[in-house]
């Protein structure tokens, strides 16, 4: 049964009534509106209609089951300043899962072939990670360029670069509204049109800074394949894939602020409109396998848990407000209900068996790439 979260007080407040005026109209007593709206007690079930139909609501929104009609959608945020400053153990978890650096070699020597020092752009770039991997590939003289809005990732940037002696340099500021002075050779991203608003435009402006006969290059996910690649021994398989409200949630964020679900399968047709010629696309060949009898289990453990922020068991108050995130974001409260209910069984499972897990995780990165004219 999905929980009971009384809406009067939201439903009044719209209204801008006071419990008083309201009481009036229901013909009840200010203090039962008062203690409906404190949970001490929920109005007698031949009730709810009358008081959906006061507020033109159903019984179902009244009672928190649904989002109400109209609710101002709050965006995500996770593609504007000040969002990644607090998730830098998060970007250096999940990107350990990212590459399998031969396959990253074979692209830039069979596929690409890169045989000349390129100046490379990374857009969104965290904290350097593509460029740690792609630099060790590329002909000697090659250069690294990353920027990203996020103070604590460039400043990780830069460390490690120091410290690895790559010759690059980090830019603290949006690449929307950055006033680039050259172009590049190589302009790429990854992971970051899934997180931007409007990605279509993050893709132009990678396009602008490319030279003539310059590279473009995304690296992205579609949704779909991350939910279905994820499987851990010991748990149902399709229990782990169900979506629990999640494609309703995506088309909701689509539809209000574009930002797209399934950009990794959207950006080659999105590179041709953009004028890029010879666009093809690869599949991102890692799938993490990790199992006690593997190198680095403990540290892979480790990393799994940080990315997924299940180190810690979140309490009743913050997994409320997930919920009602959700609900803001297209699902109904019994969806929003069963996915945390999910998300808590998994946590609790790989918890307990940390010293004995076996799990996969296959991402389904999908990279596509063209050429500027």
């Amino acid at each position: 049964m999905a929980k009971i979260q009384l809406r009067i007080s939201d439903l009044r407040k719209k209204k801008q009534m006071k419990q008083i005026e309201l009481a009036a109209s229901l013909g009840v007593s200010v203090q039962t509106v008062s203690k409906w709206e404190n949970e001490i007690c929920m109005p007698d079930i031949s009730l709810l209609p009358d008081i959906a139909a006061f507020f033109q609501v159903s019984v179902d929104e009244l009672l928190g089951l649904k989002p109400l009609p109209g609710e101002e959608y709050i965006p995500v945020k996770s593609g504007e300043k000040g969002y990644w400053d607090s998730r830098l153990a998060y970007l250096k978890a999940s990107r350990k899962s990212f590459w399998n650096e031969d396959y990253l070699q074979f692209l830039v020597e069979k596929v690409w072939k890169i045989e000349k020092p390129v100046e490379i752009l990374d857009c969104g770039c965290g904290f350097g990670y593509m460029g740690k991997i792609l630099l060790p590939f590329l002909p000697e003289g090659s250069s690294y360029t990353g920027i990203d809005f996020s103070r604590n990732m460039i400043d990780e940037g830069e460390r490690l670069f120091r410290e690895l002696g790559y010759p690059g340099s980090f830019i603290c500021d949006d690449f929307r509204t950055y006033q680039f002075k050259k172009q590049y050779d190589l302009v790429i991203s990854q992971a970051a049109m899934r997180h931007a608003t409007k990605p279509q435009e993050f893709l132009r402006k990678m396009v602008s800074l490319a030279r003539s006969g310059g590279m473009v290059v995304a690296v992205d996910i579609n949704r779909e394949f991350e939910s279905d690649g994820f499987y851990v021994d010991g748990l149902d398989y399709q229990a782990l894939c169900a979506r629990n409200g999640m494609r309703k949630m995506w088309k909701k964020e689509l539809a209000c602020e574009d930002r797209d679900y399934a950009i990794g399968i959207r950006l080659p047709i999105m590179m041709q409109e953009e004028g890029l010629v010879s666009v093809d696309v690869r599949m991102n060949d890692k799938v993490s396998f990790v199992s006690p009898q593997r190198a680095g289990y403990e540290e892979n453990v480790s990393s799994f848990l940080e990315e997924k922020q299940w180190k810690e068991a979140i309490s009743v108050e913050e997994e409320e407000g997930i919920i009602l995130g959700f609900l803001n974001h297209g699902m109904d409260r019994k969806e929003a209900e069963s996915y945390c209910r999910k998300e808590r069984m998994v946590q609790s499972f790989v918890s307990k068996n940390k010293e004995n897990l076996t799990y996969l995780q296959c991402r389904g990165l999908l990279i596509s790439y063209g050429w500027k004219k």
